[in-house]
């Protein structure tokens, strides 16, 4: 009996001792990740602040770099010159929209419309004063979204000439702030001082943080209000609050513009379920095992020894290649730029990734698929240097940190590794050659690594569209191709059906009297939010996606219906010239459909001039002798457009006839200043006329290049000097006012 009383003693003291132990553990688990949560957020906070001012910073800067062009540019005397300049300009940066407002008040924008005082007299003192001006949220006054509006003055010798400004969408600094939001847990926020919500994300349904704030219970320490009175005076603090029977840590630090702050939102939920979690496993496992303490102390251990290995097995290492995988890479990768920055060695991204690998699993299968990806990643891992970096990010793509001391090496170190890594033979001696491509971000900016990776994928993307190329560095500009036209493909189909595109006329006028005697046809697309958008924006992406086939059809047509009309109304009647893409001129049915749809609206196809590009003659000169010769049999002129942007205009002549030739722009704007070129033109106009096609000049915009072309014996001009593309009804009015003279 007594040696009973003994044990049960020492097993009740034990269960005392473990259910100690375990609340003291609980505890303790506890209250370091209520500090880990503190120290996170903080951490959050900071960075939020840090980018969204950095983001800030640099749009400030590109419109500073507009002002100090602008005025040496002397576009600001012209508003015409200076709302297409702003236009070009706005093509390469991120804003919605860029603008200049003259000390007047009127502001121009981008797309062509005017606002009066659309910064005020306060915002415009504000910005004279600081340098740089940030507003409020406000209305786009085109699309009604919400926007920030960025400014920057510009003076000159004390003179105040303007402010510079630029529009962006809210939501695109909330794209800035996903990247605070701690994988979707928590809330990021930028708000004033009064708590009102400039931005958020993700989007929340209330507009003032303090208003909320109000039904929270804080913790011991933090007094309710206390965020609204650090903010009042511009202090960064960390508070503890419950509200809606959860509780939650707020991070908040000032910003540099506005008086705004960041706010990081944390909930703490998860951790207090982790650690309920943790102490009655713990009271459970020490209940169940009692009797074999020591043993079950040292199975404890082992088993977490095992888990830890399992876990981080599982967590960073490629199950694979036993290489590590996208976590290890990502964490590793700032640490690793870092020293190789501090010894003042360049680095770069690489993502490879092994063309049609889905073919080599369907031909040899999945198992000899993976002997291929293990060998490939032993063979870019064996050509790292100390302190580079590489992973599995996943199924045949491959993550590499390089030094890069010269561009130049690093694309042919690159072009040798993926060499090396494409050969692969298999067992027996059978050969199988891999085809691998390479996208290269070169490190230069403080950017999130997701974003680094993005870069180096567009560069990826940038060498599998160009056959041949093996290895790309990626260049803003095609990112912001790419971007531009996703834009624009996911509208165009919606756009033909909304009619926002409209027919333009651009007349084509003698040179001594103006009077208009044809006209080209052009098209413009009125986008309800972005406003008038230039050709040269969609076009180029249309041709490539075939979508200008339906743009021609409609341009066509919206020219047909004015020529019937004009007919039947008893008004003025001129050609119109049409221009067809390549893919158009390869149809075989082209030439009958052109007829069938000219005598559907009962228009004489001689008031109809196709317009053949020269880019286009040129891709297959046996194919245009057929259409041309085709148009002729049915009447139709036939007109080469942009004559002299290539290198063989004449000799295409000798083999084609046209019945106009259009001299191209730039083709005249070589000339101008330069005695040789003027003979050239003039030389060229003389054989052009002698082979008896008649003359059109394009682009003509002032009044010694009209003088110069009339006298070589150009027949009509077309251009800014005579008149600009005009809607149909002002290009009507004008015939009328013509005629009426």
């Amino acid at each position: 009996m007594s040696g009973f009383r003994r044990s049960f003693v020492l097993i009740l003291v034990a269960v005392m001792a473990v259910a100690a132990g375990s609340v003291l553990y609980w505890q303790q688990v506890t209250q370091r990740l209520a500090t880990d949560a503190r120290e996170s957020i903080v951490v959050v906070s900071r960075e939020l602040t840090d980018n969204f001012e950095r983001l800030l910073g640099a749009e400030l800067q590109v419109l500073t770099a507009l002002a100090v062009s602008l005025e040496e540019s002397g576009y600001l005397q012209q508003k015409t010159q200076l709302v297409s300049y702003l236009s070009r300009q706005n093509r390469r940066n991120s804003f919605e929209m860029m603008g200049f407002q003259f000390p007047s008040g009127e502001a121009v924008f981008s797309n062509g419309a005017s606002r009066r005082n659309f910064l005020s007299a306060k915002e415009v003192s504000f910005a004279y004063e600081h340098s740089h001006y940030v507003s409020e949220k406000r209305k786009d006054p085109f699309s009604q979204k919400d926007i920030l509006v960025l400014a920057i003055p510009l003076r000159s010798h004390g003179e105040n000439l303007g402010i510079v400004f630029g529009t962006q969408s809210v939501d695109f600094y909330a794209d800035t702030l996903a990247s605070n939001s701690m994988h979707g847990e928590g809330l990021s926020f930028i708000i004033t001082q009064e708590g009102n919500v400039v931005v958020s994300f993700p989007q929340v349904q209330f507009d003032n943080v303090f208003e909320i704030a109000k039904n929270a219970v804080f913790d011991r320490g933090v007094a309710p209000g206390q965020m609204q009175k650090d903010m009042t005076l511009g202090k960064d603090g960390l508070a503890g609050y419950a509200l809606n029977g959860h509780h939650r840590f707020s991070s908040y630090r000032p910003l540099a513009y506005n008086q705004w702050y960041g706010l990081s939102v944390l909930p703490t939920q998860s951790m207090a379920e982790r650690a309920q979690e943790l102490m009655v496993l713990s009271l459970v496992i020490c209940l169940s095992v009692i009797g074999v303490l020591v043993l079950l102390l040292i199975f404890i251990l082992r088993m977490q020894h095992q888990s830890s290995r399992a876990l981080f097995q599982l967590g960073f290492v490629d199950p694979l290649t036993q290489t590590d995988n996208l976590s290890a890479f990502q964490l590793k990768f700032s640490k690793a730029a870092e020293e190789f920055k501090q010894k003042k060695v360049p680095v770069a991204l690489a993502l490879i990734n092994v063309n049609r690998f889905k073919a080599v699993n369907d031909i040899y299968g999945f198992e000899q698929g993976d002997q291929i990806l293990k060998q490939v990643a032993q063979a870019l891992q064996s050509d790292l240097a100390e302190g580079e970096l590489f992973c599995r990010s996943g199924a045949d793509v491959f993550l590499l940190l390089l030094a890069c001391p010269d561009r130049e090496e690093l694309g042919r170190r690159v072009d040798a590794m993926l060499e090396k890594a494409g050969r692969f033979c298999r067992s027996g001696g059978e050969c199988l050659p891999l085809s691998l491509t390479c996208g290269i971000y070169l490190v230069d900016e403080d950017v999130p690594f997701y974003i680094m990776m993005d870069r180096a994928n567009l560069a990826w993307a940038s060498a599998k569209r160009h056959a041949g190329k093996s290895c790309a560095f990626y260049d803003e500009a095609y990112r912001r191709e790419i971007v531009n036209e996703n834009k624009i493909e996911s509208s165009m189909e919606q756009a033909l059906l909304d009619q926002e595109f409209k027919l333009y006329l651009q007349p084509k006028c003698d040179f001594k009297t103006g009077i208009t005697h044809g006209a080209e046809a052009l098209v413009r697309w009125l986008h309800p939010e972005k406003g008038l958008v230039p050709p040269d924006s969609f076009i180029p992406v249309f041709e490539k996606n075939g979508f200008v086939l339906k743009l021609d059809l409609f341009v066509l047509e919206e020219s047909l219906r004015c020529l019937k009309r004009w007919m039947e109304e008893d008004r003025p009647v001129v050609p119109i010239g049409v221009n067809f893409s390549r893919l158009h001129l390869e149809d075989p049915c082209f030439i009958d459909q052109l007829a069938d749809l000219a005598d559907q609206y009962a228009v004489p196809h001689a008031l109809l001039e196709i317009e053949l590009t020269e880019s286009v003659v040129f891709g297959n000169v046996e194919r245009m002798k057929q259409v041309i010769d085709g148009l002729h049999e049915k009447g139709f002129s036939v007109a080469m457009d942009d004559f002299g942007s290539g290198y063989s205009s004449l000799n295409v002549l000798k083999n084609l006839y046209f019945d106009c030739i259009k001299l191209d722009k730039e083709f005249l704007a070589r000339g101008e200043g330069n005695p040789r070129m003027r003979q050239v033109i003039s030389g060229a106009v003389k054989m052009i006329k002698g082979l008896g096609s008649s003359i059109v000049a394009e682009g003509v915009e002032t009044r010694e290049q009209a003088d110069f072309l009339s006298r070589t014996g150009c027949d009509m001009a077309q251009g800014y000097f005579f008149s600009r593309p005009l809607p149909v009804a002002d290009f009507e009015k004008r015939l009328w006012d013509e005629t009426r003279k």
